[in-house]
């Protein structure tokens, strides 16, 4: 499902679309925008490098299957459950 964010702002927000991380094209580079969960799912993400405002790179994505992403110098697999309820846009930099 795909949703509309609000437009670029000073403060990091995007202009255009806002995706679950799942859906995500691969060789992409994007920027966390939400993380649609709760404290310790947030507190995990954030723990991995994965926040709002962060930058990571889709090196492997697809619907139902692990996600491969690159966050600060380092490759992580993230579940289907966890990738879609990380919501990023694309980054224009």
């Amino acid at each position: 499902m795909t949703q509309w964010c609000s437009p670029r702002r000073s403060d990091g927000g995007c202009a255009g679309l806002m995706m679950p991380l799942s859906q995500a094209p691969s060789g992409k580079r994007l920027l966390v925008q939400r993380i649609e969960g709760g404290r310790n799912l947030c507190a995990r993400m954030a723990a991995l490098g994965i926040y709002p405002g962060a930058e990571l790179e889709v090196l492997c994505a697809g619907c139902d299957r692990p996600c491969l992403v690159k966050v600060h110098g380092s490759t992580l697999s993230l579940g289907a459950g966890v990738s879609n309820k990380i919501l990023v846009c694309p980054h224009s930099a």
